[in-house]
């Protein structure tokens, strides 16, 4: 999500797995040149969908499915892609998401923008990429990273069960980065502040209600489905082996509590989960979007705020892929353990008490 005010999020529900079979023509590489982000071009559910890719330049090591969050799309992560590839050794991906409406980029920015709350279509877009690598490619192991918005689809893609060709679970590993895992909560919010004449908010609001096909009074079923705290028991069945959650304090985009809910949740069911809390983002780090800062305009809150998912140096963003490589380079997998991040001190320190899963 942009660093703009407002409360913003999605949630998507997943076809079945047969509908999400890429185009037989739908070819990749396995390895090359990781600079080179490349067009993915497939056909799911009968319709065109397409991403940007990078591949690394020996055997992967694995595949890295990113999922954008709201107003973004897949260009957004091109950057990321390429050096994920590069950095990593793995393949990395990610996809547009058929249906929404790619806008020109604003003012100022070069980076194209959209509109549209298409999480579902997102979510199976990314699935059948991730089982077109895996058919081409030997991948040690797979990950859905999914920032903001891009929580909501990532969890709903892990809660399909989605496979392997050889019947094992698509995806090993779940990052789930300041998602917004609780659309019910979002949307909510977002047609109360829209009330009060809030565009970005009147966007979201009818973004959601034309992905859930009415509002919630309409549809509760369809927001019910969506939303990913409510889909703990799918996300186990699929096989996941772990969670890493990252949130700052001060969020004004997803409340930090979301992803509080989505841990208890996780934790309950035995899935080994680890929550990083980022407070205050210190210097290195620049001002995220904050509720405090939307109450009182102009306040600079040192806490971390919500982060712009195209940075590399929000304290946010930033530990997410320190996690991520500590998982591909190490081995580190969530052991229930809770953390603070401090960007003043930076440094990540376990809070006392937890670690038993």
């Amino acid at each position: 999500m942009p660093l703009r005010r407002g409360i913003l999020a999605v949630v998507a529900v997943l076809a079945s797995c047969a509908a999400l079979a890429p185009a037989a023509g739908a070819k990749v590489r396995c390895s090359g040149d990781p600079s080179n982000v490349q067009q993915l071009d497939l056909t799911v559910a009968g319709q065109p969908a397409w991403g940007l890719y990078a591949v690394p330049a020996n055997a992967p090591r694995g595949l890295v499915v990113f999922f954008h969050g709201y107003s973004h799309t897949a260009h957004s992560w091109a950057a990321h892609v390429a050096r994920t590839a590069q950095q990593e050794g793995v393949i990395a991906v990610a996809m547009d998401y058929r249906g929404q409406v790619d806008l020109p980029p604003e003012p100022g920015s070069t980076l194209p923008r959209s509109r549209g709350w298409q999480v579902s279509e997102g979510a199976e877009d990314s699935i059948a990429a991730a089982q077109l690598f895996d058919r081409t490619c030997t991948l040690p192991t797979i990950v859905a990273y999914g920032v903001s918005m891009g929580g909501n689809a990532s969890g709903l893609a892990v809660a399909s069960r989605a496979t392997r060709a050889n019947g094992a679970p698509l995806f090993d590993q779940w990052f789930d980065i300041e998602g917004a895992v609780n659309v019910i909560e979002i949307y909510s919010a977002a047609r109360t502040l829209a009330a009060s004449g809030n565009a970005l908010a009147a966007n979201a609001t009818a973004d959601i209600e034309r992905e859930m096909g009415g509002t919630l009074e309409e549809r509760p079923e369809a927001y019910t489905t969506r939303t990913v705290v409510r889909r703990a028991d799918d996300i186990k069945a699929s096989g996941i082996k772990g969670v890493t959650i990252v949130h700052g304090v001060d969020d004004g985009l997803v409340p930090n509590s979301q992803s509080r809910e989505m841990q208890s949740r996780l934790r309950t069911l035995g899935i080994p989960t680890d929550v990083i809390t980022a407070g205050t983002r210190g210097p290195t780090s620049e001002s995220g979007t904050t509720l405090s800062g939307s109450l009182v305009p102009g306040f600079d809150s040192p806490f971390a705020g919500h982060a712009d998912e195209t940075s590399t140096t929000h304290i946010v963003g930033k530990t997410g892929f320190e996690r991520l490589s500590a998982y591909l380079r190490e081995g580190e997998t969530p052991q229930c353990r809770d953390y603070v991040v401090d960007g003043t001190t930076q440094t990540m320190t376990p809070v006392p008490g937890t670690g038993a899963c």
